[in-house]
C-alpha cells in the first residue's frame, strides 16, 4: 500500500535558498561515491568538496539519516545505501535507451567474446549505463557506475563529435588549458577525422595504459547522443589494428540498430 507523502511547509526566500543550498551539497557528497570506492571518510569528503568538515559532517548525517548514506560501524567513514539503489534501479529500469540497446549489445559483445558499453555524459565523463561482457572476454573492470573522461577516451570523443560547434569549441577551449592541452586537441582533431571517415573512432592507452577503446554515437547530431563502444583489455599494436577492423562495421551496425530502435518508441 502506498503511504501518504508529508506535506512540506513552503519556505520564505530566505530559507528556500538556504535548504536549496543544502540540498546542492548534499547531491554533490552523493557524487562524490564511484564505483570501486566501498566507503568515504568525512575528512576525504569535506576535501573533495572543499567544504568545513562541520559542515560535511551535518549533510553526512542528514544524507544517513534518509537512508541514502551509511555510517559504517566505529568509524567516521560512510558508504552508499539502499535509496541510492532504488533510485538507480528506477533510472536504468525506466530508461528506454538501456532497455533497446542492451540486447542489441550482448549478442554484439556474445559473437566477438569483447566488452560493450552504453554510455551518456555526465559533467566531464562517460557515464557507462550498461556494461555487456562477452563470453571469455578479457578483464575489463568497467560496471554501471563508471566513469570515463571525456577529454581522454574515444566514447567522450565521440559524444564530443555529435554536439554543436558551440559545444565542439567550448571543449577544446577547454582542452587547451589542461596539461598536455595541445595533444590533447590534437588527438581530438584525429578522433573527429575518424568519426567523419569511417563512422568511429579510438583510444588506446590514453586513459589507463591497459585499455583500448573503439566507440560510435548512435545519433549523431543529437545534442543528448548516447555512445556505444568496445573495450579491449590490451593496447598490443598488432591486436589493436585487428580489434579496430573487427569492431569498425560491427559498432556501426548496432548504433544503427539501436537508432531505429529508439525512434519508434512512443
Amino acid at each position: 500500500m502506498r503511504t501518504r507523502s508529508q506535506p512540506l511547509d513552503a519556505p520564505d526566500d530566505a530559507d528556500g535558498a538556504r535548504a536549496a543550498g543544502a540540498l546542492h551539497r548534499g547531491l554533490e557528497i552523493l557524487r562524490c561515491f564511484q564505483p570501486g570506492e566501498s566507503a568515504l571518510s568525512t575528512g576525504e569528503i569535506a576535501r573533495r568538496l572543499a567544504l568545513p568538515r562541520n559542515t560535511a559532517r551535518r549533510l553526512l548525517d542528514t544524507l544517513a539519516a534518509q537512508g541514502f548514506l551509511f555510517r559504517v560501524p566505529d568509524s567516521d567513514a560512510f558508504r552508499l545505501h539502499v535509496a541510492c539503489f532504488v533510485l538507480g534501479q528506477a533510472v536504468l529500469g525506466n530508461s528506454a535507451l538501456v532497455r533497446k540497446a542492451t540486447p542489441v549489445l550482448q549478442v554484439l559483445a556474445n559473437r566477438h567474446d569483447m566488452h560493450c558499453l552504453l554510455c551518456v555524459r555526465d559533467r566531464d565523463d562517460m557515464l557507462v549505463l550498461a556494461h555487456l561482457p562477452g563470453n571469455g572476454g578479457p578483464n575489463a573492470a568497467l560496471d554501471p557506475g563508471s566513469r570515463l573522461p571525456v577529454a581522454d577516451t574515444a566514447p567522450g570523443h565521440a559524444w564530443l563529435w555529435a554536439q554543436s560547434s558551440d559545444i565542439q569549441n567550448d571543449w577544446l577551449a577547454r582542452l587547451r588549458t589542461m596539461p598536455r592541452g595541445n595533444a590533447r586537441v590534437a588527438t581530438v582533431y584525429q578522433a573527429f577525422h575518424d568519426l567523419m571517415q569511417d563512422g568511429v573512432c579510438s583510444s588506446f592507452g590514453q586513459w589507463r595504459r591497459d585499455l583500448g577503446f573503439v566507440a560510435a554515437p548512435v545519433a549523431p547530431g543529437s545534442a543528448d547522443s548516447a555512445v556505444i563502444a568496445c573495450a579491449q583489455a590490451s593496447t598490443d599494436p598488432v591486436q589493436r589494428s585487428r580489434f579496430e577492423r573487427q569492431w569498425t562495421v560491427a559498432l556501426l551496425q548496432a548504433a544503427a540498430t539501436i537508432r531505429n530502435e529508439i525512434r519508434h518508441i512512443d
